[in-house]
């Protein structure tokens, strides 16, 4: 599990801000307003975020706290399915983030800092 202070930093990417456009179209139809905080192998090795963790989202420009899940199918090593991104909880887990990356402004390119400040509370800024 993260420890306070342990953090990086990702470059949005479209498929970040705009997910439910890039998914994989042969399995469904596109869905708008989906999105989702990318977790780097290296950092979901490093700070041991498996999939199916769950956090407390805080956010640096103020927006309200929510619930959220590391998820996806990151690297699987030894019998540990790491995560790959932060996502909600539930029905609209991947249109959690969409909200923020709106109220910040972000666009393709801009970076993300995510800073846990516990092992299961996590800030995240744009830089």
């Amino acid at each position: 599990m993260p420890s306070a202070g342990d953090n990086y930093v990702v470059k949005v990417k479209p498929s970040h801000i705009d997910w439910g456009e890039y998914r994989n179209p042969t399995n469904r139809e596109p869905i708008e307003g989906e999105s989702y905080v990318k977790i780097p192998s290296q950092y979901a090795r490093k700070y041991e975020i498996r999939r199916g963790d769950l956090f407390t989202a805080h956010f640096a420009n103020g927006y309200p706290s929510m619930q959220i899940k590391a998820a996806g199918n990151g690297p699987y090593e030894n019998g540990v399915q790491y995560a790959k991104q932060f996502e909600g909880i539930g029905r609209g887990a991947c249109k959690a983030f969409t909200p923020w990356y709106q109220s910040c402004g972000v666009v393709v390119g801009d970076q993300i800092k995510v800073e846990f400040t516990s092992s299961n509370e996590i800030v995240f800024s744009k830089l």
